[in-house]
C-alpha cells in the first residue's frame, strides 16, 4: 500500500525542489565536464563522451522542467537506460560471459536490465512521454 502511494507520487509530482536542484546542478555539471573532456575527433570515445554528456543534460533539463516537458525528457531517459540494458545484454551473452562478479558477465547484464532498465520503461509506458490524458 505505502509502495503504491509513493509511485503515485513520484510519477505525478517528482522529486522536492531540494532534491531536482542538487541532481539538476550535479547532472548539468557532468555533463559539462563530459563535453569539455571529450578527446578530439570523431572516434567511438569521444561519441561516448558527448553521448553521456547528452543524457547527464537530459536529467538536469527534466530536474529544472515540470509537466509534460519533464515527462517527455524523462520518457526518452527511460527509454534510453533500458535501450543500454538490452544491448549491454545481447552483447554479453553473444560473447558467452554467462557469469561474472566483478567483470561484464550476463548474469550482470540481465541485474541492470531488471533494476535500471525495468523500471525506466515502466515510467515512459506510465506517463506516454507527458502525451497521456489526465484523469
Amino acid at each position: 500500500m505505502l509502495h503504491r502511494r509513493a509511485n503515485e507520487v513520484i510519477t505525478s509530482q517528482g522529486l522536492s525542489f531540494g532534491a531536482r536542484l542538487l541532481l539538476g546542478l550535479v547532472a548539468g555539471l557532468f555533463g559539462a565536464v563530459m563535453f569539455l573532456a571529450a578527446p578530439p575527433g570523431t572516434d567511438s570515445k569521444a561519441i561516448g563522451f558527448y553521448a553521456f554528456g547528452v543524457f547527464c543534460l537530459l536529467i538536469a533539463i527534466a530536474c529544472f522542467t515540470s509537466g509534460r516537458v519533464r515527462q517527455f525528457i524523462g520518457s526518452v531517459i527511460g527509454c534510453s537506460i533500458f535501450l543500454v540494458g538490452v544491448t549491454y545484454l545481447v552483447a554479453e551473452l553473444s560473447s558467452g560471459k554467462l557469469l561474472g562478479s566483478t567483470n561484464p558477465s550476463a548474469y550482470n547484464a540481465a541485474k541492470y536490465l531488471l533494476f535500471i532498465g525495468m523500471p525506466g520503461i515502466v515510467y515512459a509506458y506510465k506517463v506516454r512521454f507527458g502525451f497521456r490524458k489526465s484523469p
